[in-house]
């Protein structure tokens, strides 16, 4: 009887000491994870990105964190407007925009931080509408008449993504104008809902950016069925042209927007890792694959063989 009683506590010693090294390896662990030190592919951090531009560096992003699994990095979805004012008062560190700063804006980080801009895209704005409307060709300059409130033959109804957005910026900058009209112009909170509006108004214009009709999630592309994109006038030769990735790339088609990854980290961190990565030639190729503009086309590798040689 001693003798169990002996081994009993003995067990009950080892069981504990188990338990008890196994919780120290967890703590351990959550230790690491922890400190895993923040460099051009590893550590965690979060980007703004552009509304418009959303799918493409979300792809880019999957790839990337695939590839480093010691990367973490969250996508934060918002306006150009939000993203601005975030960076400008120092709560994101690093964005992605179709566009980059202007003098003033960089003026403000000097003595401070020098930004990395980093050119990684093209893509353009396209007009969305109801597959049963009437024209399938649309004139730039109309759609600008009509946020200037100029009399036109045609006063089209646009519906934009964001009042913030960065489409709506452009076409503030190209109108010349502060504020659109009242009348004619609607504004929704996201692409997908301007998408899901146009479906079910014939007369309705959407003015999105091209990325959501390349890569729609499986809930959009229900939608997209009941939607075709329109041709739109190049002044400068007074033909049309679809958004096409050719003809973004030859510049004939008259909307078209750069895109940015814009770092202020001011140090080698994820923000310059993923910077390289986008412009880089598997970044590359992921933009070429998704139907936009990659600002270098990646190389083709061809393997040439010789029958006789085997």
């Amino acid at each position: 009887m001693t003798g169990f009683y002996s081994l009993s506590k003995k067990a009950i010693f080892f069981a504990f000491l188990g338990l008890t090294l196994v919780q120290c390896k967890k703590e351990k662990t959550a230790v690491v994870v922890d400190e895993i030190q923040e460099t051009a592919v590893s550590g965690t951090t979060s980007i703004w990105v552009e509304e418009s531009v959303f799918p493409v560096v979300e792809d880019v992003n999957r790839v990337f964190e695939s590839e480093y699994d010691k990367a973490t990095i969250h996508l934060e979805k918002k306006s150009e407007a939000e993203i601005l004012k975030a960076i400008f008062e120092g709560h994101t560190q690093i964005a992605v925009l179709p566009r980059t700063l202007d003098a003033d804006e960089l003026a403000r980080f000097q003595g401070k931080v020098n930004p990395k801009i980093t050119h990684f895209a093209s893509d353009a704005v396209v007009f969305i509408t109801n597959a049963a409307h009437k024209d399938s060709l649309i004139d730039y300059q109309e759609a600008l008449h009509t946020l200037q409130d100029k009399k036109s033959d045609k006063k089209l109804m646009l519906v934009f993504d964001n009042v913030n957005s960065s489409v709506v910026r452009q076409f503030k900058t190209d109108a010349g104008i502060t504020d659109f009209p009242k009348e004619n112009v609607y504004f929704l909170p996201t692409t997908q809902e301007v998408i899901a509006y146009v479906e079910q108004n014939q007369n309705a214009v959407g003015v999105i950016g091209l990325d959501w009709l390349l890569q729609p999630t499986a809930e959009l592309a229900k939608h997209l069925e009941q939607i075709k994109v329109l041709s739109v006038k190049n002044p400068k030769d007074g033909k049309y042209y679809k958004p096409s990735q050719n003809n973004i790339a030859e510049g004939t088609y008259p909307i078209i927007r750069k895109l940015y990854v814009l770092d202020f980290q001011g140090k080698t961190g994820l923000g310059t890792g993923f910077a390289s990565y986008i412009a880089g030639p598997k970044g590359q190729r992921i933009i070429l694959k998704s139907g936009l503009v990659p600002f270098r086309v990646p190389p083709r590798e061809i393997i040439v063989t010789d029958e006789k040689l085997k």
